[in-house]
């Protein structure tokens, strides 16, 4: 004789709830083995174990319980598989994407760990830097700060568009001389860094940043004016050579390098 399990057991013992294995009987997508007449109590058995586990799985994938459920009356194995088959791949594909994902919010954290720990502005420190990818546009000296944030998400949608991915850092490349010479901060272009794992197609125009050593100084947004003076002055003062490189970074706790 078969074991009857009560739909409480069944419940507990598969870890869905009484109300999920209702639905399905009304749905017709999976009926209890036995139900008393009496007590209008159901039962099933533990061959049906398996079609809730089919249930649960195709949940998790996305795929339609109505579907299922014409694929299990029709008794079609090898669609079911062909579709399991299929779904895995879809799957396997969003595995890639959340990894990609964690990546991003690992690099941003990092981001935010080193802005935190800047404890103190308008102080002049050197830094090494490794070389970064970046995808840059264009700046005119008559953009407003609508304009560059329009542009800012022209970029982003570019990313996202050809799947690449933003490594975390956005900033702005300034006029060098213009900063040395006349006391001028003006920006050239704004760029996005990208992963370098994302730059096997270099239609789009992917450029980098030497790697190398940095002199720097963080300050707030009222302290531009000062700390753009005192890193002018510094680099004067102590004749260092610069390269023609100059960045401006927006960090995560508000502070601007």
């Amino acid at each position: 004789m078969k074991k009857y399990f009560s739909i409480g057991e069944t419940a507990k013992i598969n870890n869905i709830s009484i109300q999920a294995l209702r639905l399905y009987d009304k749905m017709g997508l999976l009926k209890p083995a036995y139900v008393d007449q009496q007590t209008n109590y159901r039962y099933y058995t533990i061959d049906q174990f398996i079609y809730l586990d089919l249930i649960k799985y195709s949940k998790y994938i996305g795929y339609p319980l109505k579907e299922l459920n014409d694929l299990l009356h029709n008794k079609d194995i090898v669609k079911l598989l062909s579709i399991i088959k299929k779904q895995q791949k879809i799957v396997e594909k969003e595995i890639i994407r959340l990894n990609k994902i964690s990546k991003d919010i690992g690099r941003i954290e990092n981001k935010i760990k080193y802005a935190i720990e800047l404890k103190e502005t308008n102080e002049i420190y050197f830094r090494k830097i490794k070389k970064r990818f970046i995808m840059d546009t264009l700046l005119n000296k008559k953009d407003k700060e609508i304009d560059i944030e329009i542009k800012i998400r022209k970029l982003d949608k570019i990313l996202e568009e050809n799947d690449m991915g933003f490594e975390g850092e956005t900033g702005y490349f300034i006029y060098l001389d213009s900063f040395l010479n006349e006391s001028e901060i003006c920006y050239k272009s704004l760029y996005s860094t990208i992963y370098a794992d994302d730059i096997e197609n270099n239609t789009l125009g992917i450029k980098d940043i030497p790697g190398g050593k940095f002199i720097c100084i963080a300050y707030l947004n009222n302290e531009r004016e000062v700390a753009s003076d005192k890193l002018r002055k510094y680099i004067e003062e102590n004749n260092i050579n610069t390269i023609g490189i100059g960045v401006e970074v927006q960090l995560f706790n508000t502070l601007e390098q």
